[in-house]
């Protein structure tokens, strides 16, 4: 395939080959991304993106470990990544005040976090792609789910308080217009919280191409913190909060790197449970946590979160 100049997606300024990554966590495609770096903000993106019928076949049956599971270990994990939700995301819940507005997450998966959301006081909807996801969200949790593709998501203006997007962002072929759009949706000085992996942190630097937060292909655009923040702020928001460290998903990325076979996500697609593996990815993932948490204090946790208020 040509290797030539594009224009980044974020700042419009000329980007250079970076290299070529295939799916090295999940196996499930033959597809390799070719990943380009924005010489003005850095920023990572593919060129060309893979038509939407191509991208589907990125998410096999178990990513979105949508199917039931009542064994011992598979109960155990449902658990632990309740705790770690009310560990981590939900801190992100309670900076943004008393309960009680109108809540919409956009790429809301199986609903795991909007039930919670849900617990503590919001009116919350939510819209995800995958129908395998949703279906789950609404017959697990009972949640009010629309089955929409977040590059297809209009909204009507000034109709929610929250707009949340949690490892969405990166997946969208235009994230500039994404956020336009979240503009538009908020009420006056509403507000939104997002996470995307941070392309600057150590990990990124230490494991390259087979950094977990990377994920090719099925990650479209990764933005620099720098070049985030700034074109949030075009787009009429005031930054209120910056974090990179998240520990539900900065440790875990650490032993995801290492051991991909170990991540729970990968044995639902493979259809096996691999219990020993399992446990040697959890230690390796508490191993890393001072390490990670390190990395954060100076401002290179391996993702980035966010709140901003709508401006204008």
């Amino acid at each position: 395939m040509e290797r030539r100049e594009v224009a980044c997606p974020l700042c419009a300024s000329t980007a250079r080959f970076a290299m070529t990554v295939g799916d090295r966590f999940y196996g499930v495609t033959e597809y390799e991304a070719n990943l380009y770096r924005c010489e003005t903000c850095a920023s990572l993106f593919q060129d060309p993106i893979p038509d939407r019928q191509t991208v589907a076949g990125f998410y096999p049956g178990g990513y979105w470990r949508e199917t039931v599971d009542t064994s011992i270990m598979a109960r155990l994990q449902a658990f632990y990544i309740r705790c770690m939700l009310k560990a981590d995301l939900m801190g992100g819940v309670e900076r943004l005040g008393p309960a009680g507005g109108d809540w919409l997450d956009v790429g809301c998966s199986r609903g795991d976090w909007l039930a919670l959301i849900r617990d503590a006081g919001w009116s919350v909807r939510g819209i995800e792609a995958d129908p395998r996801a949703a279906a789950h969200a609404r017959k697990i949790y009972g949640l009010e789910v629309d089955q929409v593709d977040g590059d297809d998501w209009r909204p009507e203006p000034e109709t929610y308080d929250v707009l949340s997007f949690f490892h969405l962002l990166e997946h969208l072929r235009d994230p500039a217009g994404f956020l336009s759009l979240c503009h538009r949706a908020l009420r006056p000085q509403g507000r939104i919280l997002l996470r995307i992996p941070n392309i600057e942190s150590w990990q990124g630097r230490v494991f390259g191409r087979a950094w977990k937060g990377l994920e090719m292909p099925r990650h479209i655009v990764l933005p620099t913190p720098e070049a985030l923040i700034r074109l949030l702020k075009k787009k009429g928001f005031r930054i209120e909060h910056v974090t990179t460290w998240a520990l539900r998903d900065g440790p875990p990325s650490i032993a995801s790197s290492l051991l991909p076979s170990g991540e729970p996500t990968r044995q639902q697609i493979e259809g096996r449970s691999r219990p020993l593996v399992t446990l040697t990815y959890l230690a390796l993932t508490w191993a890393f946590l001072p390490l990670e948490l390190l990395a954060a204090i100076f401002g290179k946790g391996s993702m980035l979160t966010i709140i901003a208020r709508k401006t204008n």
